[in-house]
């Protein structure tokens, strides 16, 4: 069991205090890290990572009652960066009720937007606030900070965050919230089989681009450049079944025809390939992957809002991996993750 520290007048002692802003200065930073992973993974460790973000974040939910005292006694005191103190707390409190409640399912959506979007965005948003407090409530590092006391303190936090996610999941599965039945990666199934009711989503400010009639498909490797046509493209006939796993907080399998990329490019090429929007977003993959070039859904073609005329399937990998509006293929030889982590367009 976790206690509460030694308090006078209900306020924590010095030493209680310092413990509990150096638990908040660690686990704060480790919920950020977590998260960000837990958005670029899309298979292999993503459960472990989920996971990790959801103990981080319990273990922050433990130490809100003693950071509740120590901020009591501040506001009391009147001390310079209130206002940035009380905005902080309110991003740390809202990510995690909206952690919480992605989690349990029972709510998804907050005005047409994924609650786990808006988690996303509060937990970047108070990077800055956390930034400027931890400036002005600067904590000088003591060689007691790694003492024995305060590991030992540490594993015991840790393994009560850990007890309150197992407990937590347990509730879940056992009231039959939706939560039980969510992905690895946390995400929600949408309409597999049924491609109409898949969201129609784009990465921040991209918007369904205006296509010309028969627009074509360059695929460049060295100085040589071949445009297909769509229905060259279509023409190949590979079929795949794969999983959409969309950053935004859903997934849906659905099975997706066109061209394998490796049909598309001399015999035996390796190395990687960027794959080109018509809006300017692109991102780089290995041919390792197993590419798809869809042109066709669930046997219809693409609608808009899904990519058409063409669009990039790309299984084991995040949604934003999945490029939409497809225009150009560049073949090169530099490692696939040899780009931003997340696209900056």
């Amino acid at each position: 069991m976790l206690h509460l520290p030694h308090t006078t007048r209900g306020v924590p002692s010095g030493v209680a205090g310092r413990r509990t802003n150096l638990g908040l200065f660690v686990a704060l930073p480790a919920a950020v890290l977590t998260g960000f992973a837990a958005f670029l993974a899309g298979s292999g460790p993503v459960v472990l990572v989920v996971g990790l973000h959801a103990v981080v974040g319990f273990g922050i939910l433990l130490l809100l009652p003693w950071k509740s005292l120590i901020a009591r006694r501040g506001l009391r005191h009147r001390r310079p960066g209130r206002a940035t103190s009380i905005l902080l707390a309110v991003l740390v409190v809202v990510a995690l009720l909206t952690g919480l409640a992605h989690s349990t399912g029972l709510l998804v959506d907050i005005g047409g937007y994924g609650v786990l979007l808006v988690h996303v965005g509060v937990g970047l948003a108070l990077l800055v606030p956390a930034a400027l407090h931890v400036r002005r409530r600067r904590i000088r590092p003591r060689t007691t900070d790694l003492g024995r006391r305060n590991l030992v303190r540490g594993g015991l936090l840790g393994v009560g965050a850990l007890g309150s996610y197992l407990a937590f999941e347990g509730i879940t599965a056992a009231a039959g919230l939706p939560g039980a039945t969510r992905r690895g990666t946390g995400s929600y199934e949408r309409s597999s089989g049924t491609p109409e009711g898949v969201p129609a989503t784009s990465w921040l400010f991209d918007a369904i681009p205006d296509m010309a009639a028969g627009a074509g498909l360059v695929v460049a490797v060295g100085d040589s450049e071949r445009t297909w046509s769509m229905a060259e493209v279509r023409g190949h006939g590979d079929r795949m079944t794969a999983v959409l796993d969309c950053t935004g907080g859903w997934w849906t399998e659905q099975t997706w025809a066109g061209a394998l990329v490796s049909g598309l490019l001399p015999a035996g090429t390796t190395g990687t390939v960027t794959v080109i929007s018509a809006t300017g977003y692109r991102r780089r993959l290995p041919l390792t992957d197993k590419l798809l070039l869809a042109t066709d859904v669930g046997g219809r073609p693409l609608a808009p809002g899904h990519g058409a005329p063409l669009r990039l399937v790309v299984p084991g990998r995040r949604g934003y991996h999945w490029v939409k509006w497809v225009v150009r293929i560049e073949h090169d030889t530099l490692p696939w993750w040899w780009q931003p982590p997340l696209p900056l367009h």
